[in-house]
């Protein structure tokens, strides 16, 4: 008996000790890592990685992307503007962003070149962040767009921004927290913060890499969707519909593996961000519209004008976006033909919130339903995105309506 005490309390002592050690490691680690400047949290990321340059290839184009030393893709200007500058600042995701074309072909920049003169330029700085919603591309005008002293805020929305919302908002989700609520992962920020951080950063960057760098792109997707309970019937279903050659190459990294996934992972995205029908679709548009109206609140007291255009999903105006073969159905997306003509739910409730808050409007849809009647390239043929044709036809269309309707004061001011 003496004997089994005994032990006891040397497990109990021994097992002490080693959690002191352990502990008091912790803590001069975590001293350690102040030492050499890393930071007690992961630093908020809202634009582009800063002065980057890369060639980006896709099966059906290649490009440069480059960025300034704020992580934007667009030029280095000074923060402070001249008197003779006349500043937008224009947000959106990747059809703003210029996904698949060079800088100069870019809406934006096709329409700073229609306006400046050797009196006045007008900057159209591109704030486009690919595959991002209202809540970051709007965090991005917050945090670096009002930095450089825009007179005019231009945002373009895409239909999927309402899928890309979340259907929870933090508080405050434009300096949204880390955002512990209990446990363990609470009790090792609070003591070890940057321990924690750097935890933190591995098993995001192992994410990041698991979704973008996969060699086995099927395989992912479907570990992905088993942990999402989806039958695995559907699982095998997908498997079988995804063209093999389009696999090899997402694989490669020359296409964009979401295009494919979608079906099987969020099969009613576009329904949703269209027709804005389900219980889900409709708790995003809420938060959409109040995420846009926080930006055009902050926007407003810095004397910054507002407008927003809707840039249309292709399945809106292009009828060769709903052949059998287009990535997307073959994958198992909902797709509508109805979209094609009529005036659709996003269309209505844009224009009339756009009317409530008394900001200039430009639904980019008909025009777009015009143009592919007499050209066929607008966008590309696998991937969605504009092609060189589709950015000048929004860049013609934008310029007729920011000069007819004298959307912002420099148009006044040139007449």
């Amino acid at each position: 008996m003496k004997r089994s005490k005994s032990r006891v309390r040397n497990f109990v002592y021994n097992g002490s000790i080693v959690i002191i050690a352990a502990t008091l490691s912790l803590f001069i680690c975590d001293w350690v890592l102040g030492l050499f400047n890393f930071p007690a949290e992961i630093p908020m990321r809202v634009s582009h990685p800063e002065n980057i340059e890369v060639v980006r290839e896709n099966i059906e184009f290649q490009y440069v992307f480059k960025t300034n030393d704020h992580g934007l893709r667009y030029r280095n200007i000074p923060l402070e503007k001249t008197v003779t500058d006349y500043r937008i600042f224009v947000s959106g995701d990747s059809f703003t962003e210029g996904f698949g074309v060079e800088e100069e072909n870019r809406f934006t920049n096709l329409l700073e070149d229609e306006f400046s003169s050797s009196s006045q330029n007008v900057l159209f700085i591109n704030g486009g962040l690919g595959g991002t919603g209202p809540l970051e591309y709007g965090r991005l005008f917050l945090k670096i767009g009002l930095e450089y002293h825009p007179d005019a805020l231009l945002i373009c929305l895409f239909p999927n921004d309402l899928a890309d919302t979340p259907a929870r908002l933090p508080q405050t989700p434009f300096n949204a927290p880390l955002g512990f609520q209990s446990g363990i992962p609470k009790i090792a920020y609070t003591f070890w913060p940057r321990i924690h951080t750097l935890l933190k950063k591995f098993h995001h960057q192992r994410i990041y890499r698991g979704k973008t760098r996969t060699s086995d792109f099927i395989s992912t997707i479907s570990r992905e969707a088993q942990k999402r309970n989806i039958p695995q019937k559907r699982i095998t279903a997908w498997q079988a519909s995804i063209p093999q050659e389009l696999v090899a190459v997402v694989n490669q990294g020359r296409y964009v593996g979401s295009y494919l996934s979608a079906g099987l992972l969020r099969p009613k995205s576009w329904v949703d961000s269209i027709d804005i029908s389900s219980d889900l679709a409709q708790k995003k548009w809420q938060n959409m519209t109040l995420l846009l109206s926080k930006v055009l609140a902050k926007a407003e007291p810095n004397g910054v004008e507002t407008a927003i255009v809707l840039i249309p999903s292709p399945f809106m105006y292009d009828p060769g976006q709903h052949n059998e073969k287009n990535p997307s159905i073959v994958s198992g997306c909902e797709i509508d033909k109805k979209w094609l003509a009529e005036d659709t739910m996003i269309q209505q409730r844009l224009r009339s919130w756009t009317a409530e808050k008394d900001v200039p409007f430009l639904d980019l849809t008909p025009i777009f339903r015009k143009a592919i009647q007499s050209s066929k390239n607008l966008n590309y043929e696998l991937d969605p995105h504009w092609s060189i044709l589709g950015h000048q036809i929004a860049a013609g269309a934008i310029a007729a309506w920011l000069v007819d309707q004298e959307v912002f004061s420099f148009i006044q001011n040139r007449r």
